[in-house]
């Protein structure tokens, strides 16, 4: 936003949304969140100058910020346009749950401007819940800092310029807590050569139940930021085992192992296409197919030890269309088209 002829203020705050049960996450962050949000609301409110846009990057920022809203007599005299910032609508196996979450979201992005998502494979389905006369559903990939474990790694690889010089045993790290597929990661890796081996960060003992586990899969619970960083960079082989085919998901640890030029196995998936093609060091496998895993390990595997330039091709998709600075300029270019009269 540090451009010619605009203005703004960051408004944050830190509350952890780190549950091992997701009723957790229920009864104590979003509560947390909401009020949060209240406050970050309060702050900005207080500052609003005409033809302003507030953006917020979760919906109950946005539920907080239009509750607060109501109680303000500062903000009705401007043509105040608000921006629903990575947007995802899950499904829910419950019926009932499913049209509970259709009517929130129906009135909760009532008057919203833009809802930005991740994949425009998603936008169909977001429409469906706006005016889209008054509301733009916008398409942006999803973009990421990489982090400083990975930045200081990155910094020192780029100086050295060496080749790799990985040998067996090879590891494999997955990660993330939402519509993951571990179980078929698992029985590849049971299907794999002996050589091979697996670590599962999760905190979610539902996504990731223990019974997993084995003398060649290990799950790890609470590890985040720099911790989450490193064990990225000391892996062989980045896998993001999808479960679901309709909604953005894995892109977090499919961009930081594009960060850290690591090669990446994920599940093929309409919203995981846009992101990434088939090459050397990305395979794109079909959903709950154990076999294809262990044939894109293989692969992958048998391109060991990996030249700088190869690996420097992975950092280089990172760079160019999923850091930070890239997705921020695709955001602020959707606000020029969509939301700027000038």
């Amino acid at each position: 936003m540090q451009q010619d002829g605009v203005s703004s203020i960051v408004f944050g705050n830190s509350v952890s949304l780190k549950y091992p049960h997701r009723i957790w996450l229920y009864l104590f962050g979003w509560p947390r969140l909401f009020v949060s949000g209240l406050r970050l609301a309060s702050d900005s409110i207080a500052v609003l100058e005409n033809d302003t846009i507030v953006t917020t990057h979760d919906h109950i920022l946005l539920l907080a910020y239009k509750i607060r809203r109501l109680f303000s007599l500062k903000v009705r005299p401007y043509k105040l346009k608000l921006v629903l910032h990575g947007f995802i609508y899950t499904p829910r196996s419950s019926p009932l749950l499913n049209r509970l979450r259709k009517y929130y979201f129906q009135h909760l992005l009532t008057n919203v401007a833009m809802v930005i998502c991740h994949s425009k494979h998603e936008v169909p389905t977001i429409s469906s819940l706006v005016d889209t006369n008054v509301t733009k559903v916008i398409p942006v990939h999803f973009g990421i800092g990489e982090g400083s474990a990975i930045k200081n790694w990155y910094e020192a690889f780029n100086a050295e310029q060496k080749d790799d010089e990985t040998t067996p045993p090879y590891s494999i790290v997955s990660a993330g807590r939402s519509s993951r597929d571990y179980e078929t990661l698992a029985k590849a890796v049971a299907a794999a050569p002996e050589n091979i081996r697996c670590d599962i960060i999760c905190d979610n003992i539902v996504t990731a139940p223990k019974g997993l586990e084995s003398e060649r899969v290990k799950i790890h619970r609470s590890i985040y930021g720099d911790a989450y960083g490193k064990m990225l960079i000391d892996a062989d082989i980045v896998a993001v085992p999808l479960s679901e085919e309709n909604i953005s998901a894995g892109q977090m640890v499919l961009l930081h192992a594009l960060a850290a030029a690591k090669p990446v196995i994920i599940t093929h998936t309409p919203t995981s296409a846009e992101y990434v093609a088939e090459s050397d060091l990305i395979k794109l496998v079909p959903q709950k197919d154990p076999r294809a895993l262990v044939i894109a390990i293989k692969e992958l595997c048998n391109q060991f030890p990996l030249s700088f330039e190869k690996r420097m091709h992975q950092r280089q998709l990172f760079e160019d269309h999923f850091s930070d600075n890239a997705h921020g300029n695709a955001v602020f270019a959707a606000y020029k088209k969509h939301l700027f009269k000038t």
